[in-house]
């Protein structure tokens, strides 16, 4: 699936290409920033993030990246739910980030 945005700016027309990729991508970087605002206002992102942009092309990468940002939804609903301590969701926070 792919869209079109049209930016008309006087006589040049900006075309922005989104291609289903990019959506998930853009989806994921706004799902963790709501639910892990700690990773995503810290270094901890690049824990996410892939190490060269070019793998974000490689859906295995995409995969990777959706999985942590689910598993640290989870902990955020299970700390929410007084279900885990905070020293709990440090440690599983780490143990997720450090996966690779």
């Amino acid at each position: 699936m792919k869209s079109n945005i049209d930016a008309n700016r006087g006589l040049n027309a900006v075309k922005i290409v989104m291609d289903e990729s990019n959506m998930d991508l853009t989806w994921l970087l706004g799902t963790l920033r709501a639910v892990a605002p700690d990773v995503w206002g810290s270094s901890d992102r690049r824990y996410i993030l892939p190490q060269k942009m070019e793998d974000l092309e490689k859906p295995e990468c995409l995969k990777e990246i959706k999985d942590k940002i689910q598993r640290l939804a989870s902990l955020k609903e299970m700390i929410d739910a007084g279900s885990i301590s905070q020293e709990e969701y440090g440690f599983k926070k780490n143990e997720i980030l450090s996966k690779n």
